[in-house]
């Protein structure tokens, strides 16, 4: 093993313990995530679905005839009789392989074996696997982030052949443009096949700010108008504002925890003010040619902005990740959150107040002219890989494209697993809309606004320098000075090798 790779085995295991700090959750957010999300398992469960047009609805699922139909011919054809093993983050993003299991494997004669890890062991498992060079699996689900890294090292099947020979069955004209075609291809080549589609968006009680007390409240604190926030300083005025002002409800939430994810929230935030101070940049942090953009003034200015929200935050702020995040103002803990678009907000199974739960494009910073440029992020993304080792690699290649068709991505993202739709076409459905409701304009804008994540090889490690030292200020054990210092050095560092 190169000493570079032990380097990065050593690094994951470090992330992989660290994700696993959850302290201080209460107990009924904990039991909430343990429970699944899909297929209603109980009268009561029946009877929220029933309310309306939302996710988990018989209404807006593809019957098993469109399912069926979806399928991709040579799927059929090249599937019969063979076997392939896959391996799928834990939770919503493993539930459709898992439900469709069955399904696919009667219709096409294929043996299919589902291994599930938890988000926290991603890389160091994805990892373990593919540098072992033999076979393990025949698909691996990753974060498009680590593509860069895995194509490099020649763990991964360059996808050209496959997508040019199976081209009228899959229509890559279709996958959105910057989330997905731009999160798959790796310098000019697709290593992955599209899954789900995130960006983030800013959530908030839409109850909350109609209501008429509150409304008048606000207006003589601060002299203007409680509405739906269009920048950061508005939305640490509504935060102070609801924190504390009903019981168990704190001002906003976000994640915490330290792993990679959270920085793209942070970075948001940066970029936000990157616009509004119009320096230029294209990623913000490296960009894809591998030039570091990282920005001093934008680093301190959005670190203080994010710590000021960190204090009018849950006190157990700092262990959340996206469970504890979505549960928080699903339950009524916080009133505004920053979260990836998910039609999980609209599902009553998950969520108390579905029905008015609103959100609107990341908030941005004023501008000299006194006008606000949004922008969001194209945050993290699941994308499917064939690993260069696999026994049946284009097999897995059609498999994975069933998953990624019109039919299945409905499926997916209608039955509130949390994938989100990866197809232009997957949101003009009807059956979308109405799920996603009120979620489906500032959605859509913001795939358009949307930067992506770091794709250089070297991301993992970029990630874990920036991370450290940031979640090191909010924990109060370093000064913003000495994260600045201690990211620009590992940057340089990093890039350098």
């Amino acid at each position: 093993m190169s000493k570079k790779w032990k380097l990065i085995v050593a690094i994951v295991l470090v992330l992989s313990v660290a994700g696993f700090i959850f302290a201080g959750k209460e107990k009924k957010a904990d039991k909430k995530k343990e429970e699944k999300v899909l297929a209603p398992e109980s009268a009561e469960e029946d009877e929220k679905v029933s309310q309306g047009v939302v996710a988990g609805s018989a209404e807006v699922l593809p019957t098993e005839d469109e399912l069926r139909a979806a399928m991709l011919p040579s799927l059929k054809k090249l599937g019969k009789g063979k076997t392939i093993r896959i391996l799928f983050q834990g939770g919503g993003d493993s539930d459709t392989p898992v439900r469709l299991k069955e399904f696919i494997e009667n219709e096409v004669g294929l043996k299919i074996t589902v291994d599930i890890v938890p988000p926290q062991q991603m890389h160091e498992r994805q990892v373990m696997s593919l540098m072992g060079g033999s076979y393990e699996y025949d698909l691996i689900e990753t974060y498009p982030t680590y593509i860069g890294e895995y194509a490099d090292a020649g763990f991964l099947e360059n996808l050209d052949k496959w997508y040019e020979k199976y081209g009228d069955e899959i229509d890559v004209t279709d996958y959105i443009e910057k989330a997905q075609v731009g999160f798959n291809k790796y310098k000019g080549s697709w290593y992955a096949i599209p899954y789900d589609g995130d960006v983030l968006l800013l959530y908030y009680r839409q109850d909350l700010f109609d209501d008429p007390e509150n409304k008048a409240d606000f207006k003589a604190g601060y002299g203007y108008e409680l509405d739906a926030p269009e920048t950061w300083n508005q939305v640490k005025d509504f935060a102070e504002f609801f924190d504390n002002k009903f019981p168990d409800m704190r001002g906003m939430g976000m994640l915490g925890s330290k792993h990679w994810l959270t920085v793209d929230y942070w970075v948001t935030i940066y970029r936000n003010y990157l616009t509004a101070k119009e320096i230029p940049y294209e990623n913000g942090l490296v960009n894809d040619f591998g030039v570091i953009e990282l920005n001093k003034e934008a680093f301190f200015a959005s670190n203080k902005m994010w710590m000021d929200l960190l204090k009018l935050a849950p006190d157990d702020i700092l262990s959340w990740g996206y469970a504890e995040s979505k549960e928080a103002i699903n339950v009524g803990r916080i009133p505004m959150t920053m979260q990836w678009a998910s039609a999980v907000f609209r599902d009553p199974r998950q969520s108390e107040y579905w029905d008015v739960i609103n959100a609107v494009v990341m908030p941005g910073f004023k501008k000299a002219d006194g006008s606000v440029e949004h922008v969001t992020s194209l945050a993290v993304g699941k994308a499917m890989t064939i690993p260069a080792a696999a026994k049946n690699g284009e097999v897995a290649f059609l498999y994975a494209s069933y998953l990624s068709t019109k039919t299945v991505q409905i499926y997916a993202t209608n039955s509130g697993s949390g994938v989100d739709p990866n197809r232009y076409s997957v949101w003009e459905d009807q059956r979308v809309r109405d799920v996603w409701g009120p979620l489906y304009k500032p959605t859509l804008e913001s795939l358009d606004l949307g930067i992506s994540d770091i794709k250089v090889p070297q991301a993992s490690k970029l990630y874990e320098a920036i991370l450290v030292p940031l979640h090191s200020t909010w924990a109060g054990d370093m000064t913003t000075e000495e994260a600045w210092e201690s990211t620009i050095k590992e940057f340089k560092k990093i890039m350098s090798e």
